[in-house]
């Protein structure tokens, strides 16, 4: 099967998306991971901490269907993927203030000028994400291109509501991930040495 790689999710049917939102059993601590392709990432937080509940938000239906599948066969009950635009779904898919963490592993760079406008990261993304954070919840952005790693760091020290405190010092990148899971392209990345730039923000 061919899946597409990137999608602009700006095209106008990707903003009549009949979403449906995941099940959210109470108490439970939630993770979402923006943009989660196969949810290899997620997957592996399942096996790294089982008592927390993962959700994947991806734009790419095909994906979606493929990663709900291998957790079904891997039992991984906490784990679903959902087909939306984080653009515009995320207050549908999650009620103000139930996620534990946002994970945003490399998002696509969009490398030309005219498709800057296409990148993840935003003042307007930044402030739905603590609408939809508890008190305490964590940001995690990882990226090999530093232009946008430099961007979500300047949007998230610049929030001009002082939302999130870098989880270093202000203007500080993380050394390593604090999570012991992987994305497909962070394996990748490590095993040919390409350097990772880590952001870990929380909100207070």
């Amino acid at each position: 099967m061919r899946i597409r790689q990137h999608v602009n999710p700006l095209k106008a049917n990707f903003f009549q998306i009949a979403v449906e939102p995941p099940e959210l059993p109470a108490g439970v601590p939630v993770e979402v991971e923006l943009g989660s392709a196969e949810a290899h990432f997620l997957m592996a937080r399942a096996v790294e901490d089982p008592a927390r509940v993962y959700v994947g938000v991806e734009i790419r239906r095909d994906h979606v269907a493929l990663a709900n599948a291998a957790c079904e066969r891997r039992g991984l009950n906490q784990v679903r993927s959902v087909f939306a635009n984080l653009s515009v779904d995320l207050p549908r898919l999650f009620p103000a203030g139930r996620v534990s963490r946002f994970f945003l592993n490399f998002p696509d760079p969009w490398w030309k000028a005219r498709q800057h406008k296409r990148r993840v990261m935003s003042p307007e993304l930044v402030a739905e994400l603590s609408g939809l954070l508890a008190e305490g919840g964590e940001i995690y952005l990882a990226t090999d291109v530093f232009d946008i790693a430099l961007d979500a760091m300047a949007v998230l020290e610049h929030d001009v509501s002082r939302r999130f405190v870098n989880l270093r010092e202000p203007w500080t990148f993380l050394r390593e991930s604090p999570f012991a899971a992987r994305s497909r392209r962070e394996r990748q990345c490590e095993a040919a040495g390409i350097h990772i730039w880590r952001l870990g923000y929380r909100k207070f």
